[in-house]
């Protein structure tokens, strides 16, 4: 019996070798949904269960397409790409790369199957366009739960489109995909180091200028040192692109890889030992301010399809806990963050080692359960080595409630417990009821409903 397994380990559950089916082409998946609708079996379509909440659990008939790997179609003049879902985000940077095209949105993270990103959360970070992979989907093959081919893009069943890009695995078995693409442009990184306080007090016109500079931001706030690291970036033309050769380029690239290859570890080594707080907080002080002098005069350009990195089963397994907040109340949610940090570092001797992600969504309306429908969006994820800390389950819990305090929105892939306890309470209720009612027009046996999104959504 196959045993499934998320990226952090947190998340297991085994599966009878007659129900796991990893089907290689549509006429297959047609076949496998037709046998579950006939036998009211739930079905459940699964990635590369990057998830770290109870999403991708199913109790039925779990399909992988990893098998239904192919690039159909490339079309320059159109500038789209048509895949079979189960395409790596890797994969397809790799294609795309090779004829000077890149994908929409490139998160770090190459693993992602694009059946399953285009329909979810994922996303990167954009000051000027959406940062959702999902809100370039212009098209899709569909096996409905009745196993029937529904062909849905901007042209042919449109009505349908904003659910599609929210779909989360709901509304059938996501076939094909076809994605708007981009010429490739380098992306040129710089950094910005700033002390939390001063940012804050300034918010207003340091926001403008990122917004004014640069077209994706990137941010790292470290709660033991109060500083913030912003990595920066901006598409540039090829033709003015200096030299990637010099020793000064390939030095700054080491020292951007410190916090993979020694700050993390090192943080993982902390949080094992169990130190007492007013010995671990300076540690990591130390550890964090010696990068950061190094890195904030550093700058670096790469092809943007060199992101989407490939993990393996044992590379880094921490939690992410994922929430987005209005623009205007951001500010006061992360000093609401810090006073929570430092009560349960006097309270229970527990020390945020790893940094809180900041990055930052664009208005977006193209999808229905869109994080930033009402306006942009920035981020407030923490992030911690070791998640069945019973102290990090507190504090997710406490964090909880000041994230709906301050208008916060949970990411349904990340944000274990948040999401399915507090979803409902700040997402736009009509866009739920419009995806609920098309959700159970495709699937009146509710056969792609498990058990996480029927508490998610009351049902």
């Amino acid at each position: 019996m196959p045993t499934l397994t998320n990226w952090n380990n947190e998340i297991q559950y085994t599966v009878p070798d007659n129900r796991y089916k990893t089907p290689t082409q549509v006429s297959e998946v047609q076949d496998i949904v037709r046998e579950a609708f006939k036998k009211d079996q739930r079905v459940t379509v699964i990635g590369a269960m990057h998830s770290t909440t109870e999403c991708t659990i199913g109790t039925g008939i779990i399909i992988s397409l990893k098998k239904m790997a192919r690039i159909i179609s490339v079309d320059q003049k159109q500038l789209t790409v048509t895949v079979e879902g189960g395409v790596s985000l890797h994969k397809l940077c790799a294609h795309l790369k090779e004829s000077g095209l890149q994908p929409p949105v490139i998160l770090e993270w190459g693993n992602f199957h694009i059946g399953a990103i285009s329909g979810t959360h994922a996303n990167d970070t954009s000051m000027n366009r959406s940062a959702q992979f999902s809100s370039f989907v212009v098209a899709v093959k569909l096996v409905t739960p009745t196993g029937e081919i529904m062909e849905i893009s901007e042209s042919q069943n449109a009505e349908y489109l904003p659910a599609v890009r929210s779909h989360f695995g709901m509304l059938g078995v996501v076939c094909e995909v076809t994605l708007r693409i981009f010429k490739s442009q380098p992306l040129q990184m710089s950094f910005q180091v700033a002390e939390i306080g001063g940012f804050l007090d300034n918010f207003v016109g340091e926001l403008q200028a990122l917004k004014a500079g640069y077209d994706q931001v990137f941010g790292m706030l470290f709660p033991t040192s109060s500083k913030l690291l912003f990595q920066r970036r901006r598409f540039v033309d090829s033709e003015n692109l200096k030299s990637n050769s010099s020793g000064a380029e390939i030095e700054n690239e080491n020292i951007i890889a410190l916090f993979g290859d020694l700050y993390l570890p090192l943080v993982k080594a902390l949080t094992a030992l169990q130190l007492p707080a007013v010995v671990a907080e300076p540690l990591n002080k130390v550890l964090v301010d010696f990068p950061l002098k190094r890195i904030r005069d550093s700058a670096y350009t790469i092809d943007p399809c060199d992101r989407g990195v490939v993990y393996k089963d044992e590379d880094p397994n921490f939690e992410f806990y994922d929430w987005v907040f209005p623009e205007e109340r951001w500010c006061d949610m992360i000093r609401a963050f810090l006073q929570l940090s430092d009560r349960f570092r006097r309270e229970h001797n527990f020390i945020l080692l790893m940094p809180v992600a900041i990055y930052f969504l664009k208005q977006d309306r193209s999808s229905l359960l869109s994080r930033s429908r009402n306006g942009n969006m920035i981020a407030v994820d923490p992030e911690y080595p070791d998640p069945a800390d019973p102290t990090w389950k507190a504090f997710r819990l406490a964090f909880n409630e000041i994230a709906v305090l301050h208008g916060g929105v949970p990411h349904i892939n990340k944000t274990r417990g948040g999401a399915i306890s507090n979803l409902r309470k700040v997402h736009d209720p009509e866009s739920i009821q419009n995806f609920l009612q098309i959700r159970k027009q495709l699937d009146p046996k509710d056969l792609f409903l498990n058990d996480y999104f029927r508490t998610l959504f009351g049902i």
